[in-house]
């Protein structure tokens, strides 16, 4: 059995582990990531049917699809079969291979010989010397599934020029004869049992199956390398017996199950299993058992607050309980939202899967109390020292964001999901996860042309697979609602007036028509008192403000949502120095551990179970826009476009209780510029037309009838056609806003589609891909002294303690301050600039140029806003 030349190798080799055999062989590492993929094959039935669809295979061929994988993840190291890998483990190679230890060899890599990139172009090389191609359809195949395998280190290779000569020709031979003698060892073990040979062409790899293949071997070869799981073990076994013996270990100790991979789901209980024991199925939740079982598009269109995301799961669940899918990603606009549906998913998941593992995937994730809950509960042991079986692995599925998408739930933004399509290393590992599950996307209106453009990519890669997926929106655009449809490969759907509905692709190919609500189901009639109030800067005045003090003093509970963060910062203060009741401000410019506690705050005194024993008034910017469960008696607000006012109202009287007597009706107050120059808002919203109209059917309505005016409104605002009463100017404008947004879209394909990934996965700034323009600046506000604010020595602390340290004591500012208010100073390797203020001595912090100040009410301010407060105190609690 030795004499075969690839017994030479070794593929793991560490002093530092436990046991006499320091190393493990080549032969046997390839044989353990194979184990690991026969194994997902066997226990997997969404794994099963993904790569089916990707590989366009009928159930007749299932078992030679099988074949061609295992033998393919069984090459995915021929790399290493190379002297210049061999060598970065010098005392290994005394002990097997003892002419290597003594040779000179020439470093062509230059010191980085990757064994991945290598493997690819040296099979490519010479597989002509393997087996003769049967033609050049049969070649690609080979060349797809061999990038695929060998990219499982982050990038799939594209260039098939081999290093040149490293060493004396001996050498070469033997390297090239363990490569040889390797493939015709996998083909015996894993083509010729299926009654094929090397001769046979593989079936195609497109771009979706390479992709898909990509991530399935990346994640085996991680199982594959987890010594504790494959101990190293010395060449004693032939390659047959040893794949056997290891097969019955994985099965025996239910490996995928230890690391959370898989789980059994509960059987569906319907939608009453998931709402609370005085709660019943309504609006669109009514609907969802009469779903096609099938793989497909669901976009569901319902008010805020009508129970969409329970709907949703259920679904989710119902195809998971039907074997469509095994697991399930939530996606959502922002940090606060998706913190906010980790509680949900979590109540969620007892149901549908009894003990789940749920992973939270966002750039502050870890610093999310309820999730270290759920990690640590995942570590824990029992009284013999054994990990618990329920949520065995919760903490490996968490200490990688390459494994965000692995677990049974996944909780993350939306920039997440927009990773696996971006020219980002492991982004197949991303891909691999999301198109097991069913991928659910909250508040889809939301997302500008450029989001929308990965989107619409994520989408057709999710369907090439034979994926599902649920998008939410209360008030989504004809417009948008027909891309998403058309990613699905559905024709666009001609508008209709139906409200709420539900778009099933699988349903809309039997009727050009949404699914509708029973008339018993249709949401209640809302009416909503509007007023439009012209202002200069659109911020309140005098009277305004006493009226909203008054309000807040008599009982009420207000809400008022400002565009930008200098005008929220600037009426905190004016009515922080006047009311004599408590006044929160919430918005993205604190510390993170400050606006998580102010988030926290927030949802106490506004949020569905809030006591209400006192008026209270919150100002905050668009951070409570979307998914947060806030409940105000009276909103005012900055103008926006429709969808999104309609959003803010869903924060007006969302639940039924007992309001003041001046608030028994529903009243928003929206305030708008004086002229139809909207400045700066417009700059935030981009198209100053949807401005101009939502304003002027604001001014000529004092009502507001839901749920009509999700079509009534919506519809005609975002319509192409001019209105009459258009300005010129407006029209213009939009016309290179129009333009803009289609060039957005055409970057966001253009991306999608590099082949080099030149990102990291792991790089703190990578989610500026996902976005269109320039990101916020990272600010690390320190003393003069270069400690934190609190008096602590980040340079004093472990690794892990310091970069969680930083991240909490970091604020984001505007892009444009770079050239202005933090002109000039230092930025460190991260990318942060580490701004040093100096105490003021009335709990104010001010940069040393004066240019900006930071409290822990008021966030980071320019200094001539800082300027309008007293000395700062406490607000109330």
């Amino acid at each position: 059995m030795l004499s075969k030349d690839y017994w030479r190798y070794w593929a793991k080799a560490d002093t530092g582990v436990e046991g006499a055999n320091k190393w493990h062989p080549f032969a046997y590492h390839s044989l353990d990531a194979a184990v690991i993929a026969a194994t997902f094959w066997r226990d997997s039935s969404a794994v099963r049917r993904t790569l089916m669809a990707a590989f366009d295979v009928e159930e007749a061929e299932i078992q030679r699809l099988l074949a061609w994988i295992l033998f393919f993840v069984a090459l995915h190291d021929i790399g290493k079969l190379h002297a210049l890998f061999q060598i970065k483990a010098p005392h290994i190679l005394p002990q097997i291979w003892p002419d290597l230890a003594s040779t000179k060899l020439i470093d062509t890599s230059g010191g980085h010989y990757d064994h991945g990139r290598e493997g690819y172009r040296l099979s490519m090389a010479e597989l002509r010397g393997w087996f003769k191609p049967a033609s050049r359809h049969a070649l690609k195949a080979w060349s797809s599934w061999l990038a695929a395998v060998t990219g499982h280190h982050g990038e799939i290779p594209d260039n098939d020029d081999p290093l040149p000569a490293y060493a004396e020709a001996t050498i070469l031979e033997q390297d090239a004869n363990a490569r040889r003698a390797w493939i015709q060892e996998a083909a015996d073990l894993f083509l010729h049992p299926a009654g094929l040979s090397l001769e046979d062409p593989p079936p195609p790899c497109v771009t979706e199956a390479r992709n898909l293949l990509a991530g399935f071997c990346s994640l085996c070869d991680w199982i594959g390398s987890n010594v504790d799981v494959f101990a190293y073990a010395p060449p004693a076994l032939s390659p047959n017996d040893y794949l056997h013996s290891r097969l019955e270990q994985i099965r025996r100790d239910d490996i995928l199950r230890h690391f959370g991979l898989i789980a059994t789901p509960l059987a569906y209980q319907g939608i009453p299993a998931l709402l609370k024991t005085d709660e019943h199925p309504r609006g669109t939740q009514v609907m969802i058992d009469d779903l096609p079982l099938v793989p497909g598009l669901t976009i569901v269109e319902a008010p805020t607050g009508s129970g969409k995301t329970e709907a949703a799961l259920a679904y989710a669940w119902r195809l998971i309980d039907a074997g469509l899918a095994e697991s399930i990603v939530f996606a959502l606009p922002t940090q606060a939202t998706a913190n906010a549906m980790l509680g949900r998913c979590e109540t969620f998941s007892k149901s549908a899967f009894g003990r789940a593992n749920l992973v939270l995937a966002h750039g502050h994730s870890r610093l999310n109390q309820a999730y270290q809950r759920l990690i640590e509960a995942g570590s824990k042991r029992t009284a013999q020292g054994e990990t618990e079986a329920g949520v065995q692995c919760a903490a490996w599925l968490a200490s990688s964001r390459k494994r965000v998408f692995l677990g049974q739930i996944g909780v993350c933004t939306v920039d997440q999901v927009l990773l696996s399509v971006l020219p980002v290393r492991h982004n197949f590992v991303r891909a691999f996860g999301l198109h097991r599950s069913v991928l659910i996307v909250d508040e889809v209106h939301a997302y500008d042309a450029y989001m929308n453009g990965l989107l619409i990519e994520v989408l057709k890669r999710q369907k090439a697979v034979g994926g599902s997926a649920i998008l939410l929106s209360a008030t989504l655009p004809a417009s948008i609602r027909g891309k998403l449809l058309e990613s699905w490969g559905h024709e666009p759907v001609a508008d209709v007036a139906n409200y709420p509905a539900i778009w099933n692709t699988a349903a809309l190919s039997e009727s050009d028509s949404p699914l509708s609500l029973p008339d018993t189901e249709r949401p209640a009639q809302r009416t909503i008192e509007v007023s439009l109030s012209k202002l200069g800067g659109a911020c309140p005045d005098e009277p305004l403000i006493q009226r909203i003090i008054d309000a807040a003093e008599s009982g009420a509970l207000v809400g008022i949502v400002m565009n930008t963060v200098d005008d929220a910062q600037q009426l905190w203060i004016q009515l922080h120095k006047n009311a004599q009741v408590p006044v929160d401000l919430f918005h993205a410019r604190f510390r993170l551990q400050d606006r998580q506690r102010i988030e926290q705050r927030v949802i106490e005194h506004y949020g569905r179970d809030a006591e209400r024993t006192q008026g209270r008034i919150l100002v905050a910017t668009q951070v409570i826009e979307q998914s947060l469960d806030l409940d105000f008696d009276w909103l005012i607000t900055q103008l926006c476009p429709v969808d999104l006012l309609f959003q803010r109202l869903g924060r007006l009287h969302r639940h039924s209780r007992k309001r003041p007597d001046d608030f028994q009706v529903p009243t928003c107050t929206v305030l708008s510029v004086e002229t139809d120059d909207y400045g700066l808002h417009e700059l935030i919203y981009g198209d100053a037309r949807l401005l101009w109209r939502t304003e002027f059917l604001l001014a000529r309505h004092k009502q507001i009838h839901f749920p009509a005016a999700y079509r009534e409104w919506i519809e005609p605002v975002y319509g192409e056609a001019p209105w009459d009463d258009e300005p010129g100017t407006v029209y213009g404008k939009h016309l290179a806003w129009r333009d803009d947004q289609s060039e957005a879209e055409k970057k966001a394909h253009r991306l999608t589609t590099m082949n080099l990934s030149k990102f990291r996965d792991d790089e703190e700034r990578l989610t500026s891909l996902t976005r269109d323009g320039e990101m916020s600046l990272s600010v690390l506000l320190t003393r003069e002294d270069g400690r934190l604010l609190d008096g602590e020595d980040p340079d004093q602390m472990d690794e892990y303690t310091q970069a969680e340290t930083l991240m909490l004591n970091t604020v984001p500012a505007p892009h444009s301050w770079g050239d202005r208010q933090l002109a000039g100073h230092v930025r460190d390797e991260d990318g942060r600039i580490r701004l040093k203020m100096h105490d003021d001595g009335q709990q104010r912090w001010s940069s040393l140029d004066g240019g900006v100040c930071y409290t822990t009410e008021l966030g980071l301010a320019k200094a001539e806003t800082a300027g309008l407060m007293d000395p700062p105190t406490e607000a109330p609690r």
